[in-house]
């Protein structure tokens, strides 16, 4: 049965809907009210920053006269954001779909779903997991009221139990989350040798890492690099092991995995980005801004060594994100969060499908 179909046959189900057109108002509204501005970012681009396991949709645009070009369906706004920081427009957030390949179609997943992204001026890392805090606690606030509203309204039938109390509690699938701050925090070094019982100096070196991962019983091959060999031991000792009760921020990520973030001054061995953990779904990526031009340069540079060691198909290089780079950047913090994803948890959906009107699932 197609949406259209179950929300005529039980049109309590259009709260879930209601859910995530109300978080996207919210959001707009918690970033006007700080007078950033609102960037329209373009849905296809002609190059991408270089990042090995990035899998990009492409499609083919036919110009007048015949003439072919080959555009990539945008993954993430991050290179217009800082083109944009470079011309001095300053703080700004983006609202807006995004698509990306080989994304399985499944209970968290999708290949397009909506995005928020914003920038604050003269902050860190640190600074964009307060940004954070804040912006969900507004979140729940808003829907709150907006749901009163549309209780009053009567044209809908609306379950108010899950924001019926003064703190701000949401329920998931059971499990109570107080969205209060101060929220968890665990850094990558820190949860890597708690729950997985490596130290993060000991495993620099790509073969002894792969040593470690098979002495634990991993099937790890040679053309298995360092960063996949992270990801399995992330997924399978560490992440399920993150707090349900309350957010979750995960900060300090091993440089490896770090395209275009900052180095950490103090501990060169990781990179100044967070990871939000909502219910046991990571909900957001955020970092303090690599500006340094070369560095990112190189970083491209070797990104796109490995995609073709790897045999994954090239990307084109954006330069003018480089040359925006060149021309200066302000000292900046981003985050992009996924809306879907906090959606689901909001609704009380299971499947990321039961928060769109229009799921690709229904292909």
């Amino acid at each position: 049965m197609k949406t259209w179909q179950k929300l005529k046959e039980n049109p309590l189900l259009f709260q879930r809907y209601f859910i995530k057109e109300y978080i996207i108002k919210a959001c707009r509204k918690f970033f006007e009210e700080r007078n950033y501005h609102e960037l329209e970012s373009p849905l296809i681009t002609n190059a991408l920053p270089q990042e090995r396991y990035l899998d990009v949709l492409t499609t083919e645009i036919e110009l007048k006269g015949g003439i072919k070009k080959t555009a990539y369906l945008t993954p993430t706004t991050e290179t217009y954001n800082k083109k944009i920081l470079a011309a001095g427009l300053g703080e700004h957030f983006v609202i807006t779909k995004v698509l990306r390949g080989l994304e399985e179609i499944g209970v968290n997943h999708s290949p397009e779903f909506t995005m928020l992204e914003w920038y604050h001026l003269n902050t860190d890392y640190n600074g964009i997991m307060r940004d954070t805090e804040e912006l969900f606690l507004f979140i729940f606030n808003y829907l709150k009221d907006a749901l009163q509203k549309e209780l009053k309204l009567g044209k809908f039938p609306i379950d108010f139990s899950n924001f019926n109390n003064d703190k701000p509690i949401t329920t998931y699938q059971g499990n109570k989350i107080d969205l209060s701050s101060p929220w968890h925090r665990v850094s990558i070094p820190e949860a890597l040798e708690n729950y997985a019982g490596i130290r993060l100096e000991d495993i620099q070196d790509e073969e002894a890492f792969r040593k470690i991962a098979l002495e634990k019983g991993y099937k790890v091959s040679e053309e298995d690099d360092w960063q996949r060999i992270y990801e399995w031991i992330w997924a399978n000792e560490i992440e399920p092991k993150l707090s349900t009760d309350k957010p979750v921020f995960v900060y300090d990520f091993p440089k490896q995995v770090c395209v275009l973030t900052k180095v950490n001054p103090i501990n060169p061995l990781v990179c100044e980005r967070v990871e939000i953990y909502l219910a046991g779904k990571e909900v957001g990526n955020g970092y303090t801004e690599l500006i340094d031009a070369q560095y990112q340069e190189e970083r491209f540079k070797e990104e796109a060594l490995a995609r073709k060691k790897l045999g994954l198909k090239e990307i084109a290089f954006d330069h003018d994100l480089i040359d925006a780079l060149k021309s200066g950047l302000p000292d900046v913090a981003g985050i992009g969060i996924g809306l879907d994803r906090v959606a689901m948890v909001f609704a009380d959906a299971k499947y990321i499908s039961d928060i769109n009107y229009f799921p690709v699932s229904e292909w």
